[in-house]
Parts: structure tokens; sequence; C-alpha cells
């Protein structure tokens, strides 16, 4: 059920996407301005991952699901009536806060309860609950706008996050609860090496999503390609489908043939169709690097099963929350470095930069992970 919680509040996250432009604008908002409102959320589950993750090793990981759901029922319900830009950035701050709370604690249960042999599978239906609910999210965004208005969609946003407080009470059972042995994030879990690597790993997924697809990517589709948003919206749902795809199966696919080979295929072939973008000249071959893109990178969830491999189980939501913490700032960092190098050449619309730019932080990082120790043996 913990997967069925996931699926609503990220459908219902995801389906603010369309309003929060025309909201903020509505509220006087520049471009710039728009883009806090994104960097803040973002930010503030960064900052408060690592905390979130120390809770879940010492409190009921229920409790901790909960109280993540009501800070993001009571921060949409607000969102949804302020009439200031920095009442409505307030707002999504805090709603990171409860997101960290919700999703740190419910990988951390997750990781705990599932075996070594079947961390992977498990974790791949976690980011698979994500994924389909980011696909059905905007389309209700869109949906409830013009029906309710502008606001509406962090209503919504509630309203799945109450349907997630009822699921949790009604159906969640946690059966093994932490001492009250002391637990810290301590500096011996940093000094692991392959817990730094594989949470690299992490960034950089994370920094290859949000800044080549979702910010490059469309800047070159509309200005070398000349695509229309419904081309361009055709093919980042396909990229998502494809993405889907290879989510669900990579659980397996680490269980039985161990973490680290996979991970390194994906990242690789995630550098190489970068660099494939920027000789991308029609519709059908930026389509088929959207698909290839999206299966490519379906791997990005198995970061957490394997970084669990190596935590003590006392420490194991303090560790998820700093694995957390990486790819938020993959997040972060993505949109702001390759949307800089996007127009730096000045003999072109967009630079081809972000994109070879983007290969290398992926394949270098592939080339560190040869040095990450594998928690799993491949089975004959």
């Amino acid at each position: 059920m913990i997967y069925v919680v996931v699926f609503f509040t990220a459908t219902g996250l995801s389906n603010i996407v369309p309003a929060l432009p025309l909201y903020a604008q509505e509220l006087g908002a520049n471009n710039l301005m728009i883009g806090g409102l994104i960097s803040g959320f973002g930010l503030a589950r960064a900052l408060t991952n690592i905390p979130s993750g120390m809770l879940a090793d010492r409190v009921n990981q229920k409790n901790l699901m909960q109280a993540g759901l009501f800070i993001i029922i009571v921060s949409s319900i607000a969102a949804a009536y302020v009439n200031s830009y920095y009442l409505l950035l307030l707002c999504r701050i805090i709603e990171g806060v409860g997101s960290s709370l919700l999703m740190v604690s419910a990988s951390t249960v997750l990781n705990s309860i599932a075996p070594a042999n079947k961390r992977g599978q498990t974790m791949s239906y976690f980011t698979a609950s994500i994924l389909i609910g980011v696909i059905f999210g905007p389309s209700l965004g869109g949906i409830v706008i013009p029906l309710f208005g502008k606001g509406s969609p962090f209503l919504l946003y509630a309203l799945m996050a109450f349907v997630g407080i009822i699921i949790t009470s009604l159906f969640i059972k946690i059966q093994h609860y932490p001492t009250n042995e002391k637990r810290t994030f301590g500096l011996d879990v940093l000094k692991n090496r392959s817990i730094i690597i594989i949470s690299l790993a992490t960034f950089a997924f994370a920094f290859s999503w949000t800044g080549l697809e979702l910010t490059v990517i469309p800047i070159f589709a509309y200005e070398l390609l000349n695509l229309t948003p419904l081309d361009l919206g055709f093919a980042i749902g396909i990229a998502a489908a494809s993405n889907l795809c290879c989510t669900i199966l990579a659980g397996r696919l680490t269980d039985s043939l161990g973490r680290k080979k996979p991970i390194i295929i994906s990242l690789l072939f995630t550098g190489i169709v970068s660099l494939l973008f920027s000789l991308s000249d029609s519709m059908s071959s930026f389509t088929l690097l959207m698909v290839f893109f999206g299966f490519a990178s379906g791997l990005w969830g198995q970061t957490q099963a394997w970084v669990a491999d190596l935590t003590p189980k006392k420490q194991l939501g303090s560790v998820l929350g700093y694995n957390r913490t990486m790819g938020d700032m993959g997040f972060v960092a993505g949109p702001l470095i390759l949307g800089y190098l996007s127009s730096t050449d000045s003999q072109a619309i967009i630079s081809s930069t972000p994109f070879y730019f983007n290969a290398a932080v992926l394949i270098v990082i592939a080339a560190l992970l040869f040095f990450a120790k594998d928690t799993i043996k491949k089975t004959t």
C-alpha cells in the first residue's frame, strides 16, 4: 500500500505543473521568480532529507509518513488561497519539507523489510509508482484549472495527500519499530567510498533528467527542430513510457545480475544518447532518441537499493536521506548549469555544449562506479 500512497502524492505534486507559471504570473512573478518556486521546493527537500532520515531511524516510520502528508495538506490548502508570490514560495518550501518526510520514511520502510535479493525489485516498483503519478498528474491539472481556477491543483494535491493519510491509517502496519538505541548520521558512513560513489550516480541521473530532458531538450526542440508543443509533449510522453518499462524490469535485473554492471551500462548508454541528441535534425530522430533516453535512464531507482545493501540497518534512514539529498541536488543543479551552458555558444541559437557536458558527467561517474562494491553476486 506504500506504493499507492506514493502514487497519489506524486500525481498530486505533478498536477501542479501546468498551473504553477500561470498562478505565479497572476501574483506578479517574472520568469526567474517562477523558477524559484521549483527550486525552493527542491532545495527544501535537499536540506531536510538527512534530518528526515535521522528521524526515520528513531521514530515509527508510519507516523513520520503521516506527518509528511499532513504538512503537504496544510501547505497546499494555504497555497491555493495566497495573495502574494512570497507566501506562495513559503508554501512551496513547506511542501518540500513534507515531501522529504514522506519519501524518505517510505523508502526506509521498503528497504528495511525487503530481503537483499528482492530489494531491487521492491525499489523498482517504488520508482514506477512515482513515474505513473508523474505521467497522469499534469493531465489532471489541465482538466481542473479551467473548471475551478489556477489555485485548484493545490487543492487536488491536498486531497491526494489526505487519501494517503487514510490509506496509511487503515492499511499500513509497521511490524518492526526502532529501539531506543542512539542512532546518528555519523562520519563513519561518509567514509564508505561505495556509498559516496553510488550517491554520485543518483546525482547524475537527476542532473541529466531535469537539466537535459526537462530544460535543454525542450529549448532544442523548439529552436532548432521547430517542433510544436504537441510534438514535444508526445515525445516526452514516449520517453516517460519507455522509462517506466525499463524501471519495472530493472529491479529483477539488478537482483540477478548484480547492482554494478546494469547501472554502469545505464549511465554510459544515457551519456551516448545525450551526445546523439545534438545531431538530431528531424521529429523522427528526435522521438527515437527520446525513447532511448527514457529506457537508458530506467535504472535510476536502483541506486537506493544498492546504498541500502551497504548500510547498517540502524542508519538506513539517515543514509537513504543522504542519497536522496544527492538526487535533489542534481534536480537543482541540472537546470541551472545546463541551462546556462545552452546559451554560451554565439554561433548557434542553442549551444551543443550542454549535451557534451551532460554526457561527460554521466560517463565520468559511470567510470567511478567500477570502484564501488557490488553487493549482489550474479546468479546462474
